[in-house]
């Protein structure tokens, strides 16, 4: 597995990740369920989940929204106070998600 150790905030400046903070949700997921998170306090998530997902910021995500390959974990940039909403992707088997804030 690759290790991330940065990445770059809104203004271009390296933001260095240490590792996944506190949780701002854990949901297990099936069939067109959705989760929504609780606001992230930072500007950058991981999300682990070991089926394909898609992804949205706000309380609302449709199979229009990003996939997301979080098999492996992935680091995100996010927007400081809005939530993350996920749901499988068509066809996924059940599965557990993860969202952490990066510390």
């Amino acid at each position: 597995m690759s290790e991330v150790t940065a990445t770059k905030d809104r203004t271009g400046e390296v933001l260095p990740i240490v590792r996944p903070g506190n949780s701002i949700g854990k949901s297990a997921l099936s069939g067109a369920q959705t989760f929504t998170s609780t606001a992230p306090d930072g500007e950058a998530i991981y999300v682990f989940c070991k089926s394909l997902i898609h992804l949205a910021e706000g309380t609302s995500v449709t199979e229009s929204d990003a996939p997301i390959d979080a098999r492996g974990g992935v680091y995100l940039n996010a927007n400081r106070g809005k939530q993350i909403s996920v749901r499988l992707l068509a066809g996924e088997d059940q599965a557990t998600v993860w969202i952490h804030e990066v510390r």
